[in-house]
């Protein structure tokens, strides 16, 4: 039985795995981003992405305009075409850090389908809003979950992040639920082997998700703030 907190699948036959570690020092210039050409827009007024070729394991910095509130932008993979069944884990990490403030910068990172900085009506991710986590769970027929971290890894308070330091987020489900989706949904943070959030999943194992991440501020005006990404990762075991 694989130990499914550091395993991933390693081939189809075990089941099905991505990896983003941002490493290329390439320009972006175009509508791609990273190794998995990630398909981008803009929230608002443009944000910048740009690899910072002094990292050594490769991270990418989204920086948001100084123009109105609300700007910010997405990226995404596999438009409208990800479900999730029950049965064998799965999940999707990543590591982020606030790199200039913490206030009005805010994040959400996973699978869902909304394009824009409203809570998604499917989906499963992390969000930060000001650097506060929460993890959520949401189902267009069978209702939404949500839980406030707490305890985890080097969170201030167990629920905030520290401004300037990369933290790693892994979200875990597993189980079956009444509609063949998973049945739970776990967050762990900073390698801590406790989970800090956990919710109930209600997900249909045929609603539509695509891996998401969202970048925005809501300061009330004009104000540029930073996301650093250093990698990304979802994968699902067979059952």
């Amino acid at each position: 039985m694989p130990n499914y907190q550091y395993e991933r699948p390693l081939s189809p036959l075990d089941g099905f795995y991505i990896k983003d570690d941002f490493y290329t020092n390439d320009a972006i210039t175009d509508a791609l981003v990273g190794e998995l050409n990630w398909e981008f827009a803009l929230l608002g007024n443009v944000s910048t992405f740009a690899y910072q070729t002094a990292e050594p394991y490769g991270v990418m910095k989204i920086t948001t305009s100084a123009t109105a509130d609300g700007d910010g932008s997405y990226m995404r993979l596999f438009t409208d075409g990800l479900v999730v069944n029950g049965g064998a884990r799965g999940g999707f990490s990543f590591a982020a850090r606030l790199d200039d403030q913490i206030a009005n910068n805010n994040f959400r990172i996973g699978i869902d389908d909304s394009i824009t900085t409203t809570d998604p009506t499917v989906g499963i991710w992390v969000e930060s809003d000001g650097g506060v986590i929460t993890l959520e769970c949401d189902s267009a027929d069978h209702g939404d979950t949500a839980c406030l971290a707490a305890g985890g890894g080097d969170l201030t308070g167990g629920t905030t992040m520290v401004v300037t330091t990369m933290h790693t987020f892994r979200v875990e489900w597993s189980g079956t639920n009444a509609q063949g989706g998973p049945a739970l949904v776990e967050l762990y943070v900073d390698d801590d082997t406790t989970p800090c959030a956990s919710v109930a999943c209600n997900i249909d194992n045929d609603e539509e998700m695509e891996a998401k991440i969202v970048h925005w501020q809501d300061s009330g005006g004009a104000l540029a703030v930073e996301l650093d990404l250093d990698f990304f990762e979802l994968y699902q075991w067979r059952s």
